[in-house]
This record gives C-alpha cells, structure tokens and sequence, in this order.
C-alpha cells in the first residue's frame, strides 16, 4: 500500500500584515517603481530596497511579489520563481507578474489567464 504525502508548499518570506506602517509604505513604492521600471538596473534597485524595506534577503530570482488573490486578501510577499503559483491575470506592460502564492492556488484557485 502506498501513502501519498501532500505536497510542501512554498513557505512566505514575510506577511505585508506582519509590517509597520512605514514598511508598508516603502515596500509598496518601491514595488510600483519596480513594476513600472523600463530597465533592468531600475527594476533590481527597486526589487532590493523593496527586500531591504521588509528586512528579508532577495531571493536568487532577483524578484519578489505580493500574493494577488482576490478571495482572501492574503498578505504573502514570495519568490515569483516559487513552485506552486499560479497566475491570476496577465501582466501586460508591467514588470511584476500578478501571482497567488501558492497556498492560495492550492485552497482556492483563482482561473487562469494563461
């Protein structure tokens, strides 16, 4: 007989909840300067302070997100490159993929754009 094992998931880096106010505020402008950077050099200054902001270490991807799940309002900051996403809606011009962790994709899957 064999047992299946549920599969792990990607723990968070931090929870935007977990925040001062004025981490919010740093961490939220920096990533709309990193969703609307037109260079790479623009787009990793904003990604680092944005990580520095919210005292974690920048993932190996170079990028993070803040979990875009609409049933929960779910206040995860991950690895975009994490397993277990899924995508909610196209990025179109923007730089930052719109992501639910990948406990949200798991209890409650938003549909695909893909």
């Amino acid at each position: 007989m064999s047992v299946m094992t549920p599969a792990r998931i990607a723990q968070p880096l931090a929870h935007y909840d977990g925040l001062y106010p004025f981490q919010q505020n740093v961490f939220d402008n920096c990533m709309e300067h990193a969703d609307d950077a037109r260079d790479a050099q623009a787009f990793n200054r904003a990604m680092t302070l944005a990580a520095l902001a919210i005292a974690i270490d920048l993932p190996a991807s170079g990028s993070i997100v803040k979990c875009a799940c609409a049933e929960c309002d779910c206040a995860a900051i991950f690895d975009p490159a994490a397993p277990g996403l899924r995508r909610v809606e196209q990025s179109g011009e923007y730089n930052l993929p719109r992501l639910q962790c990948a406990h949200c994709a798991d209890e409650h899957p938003a549909p695909s754009e893909d």
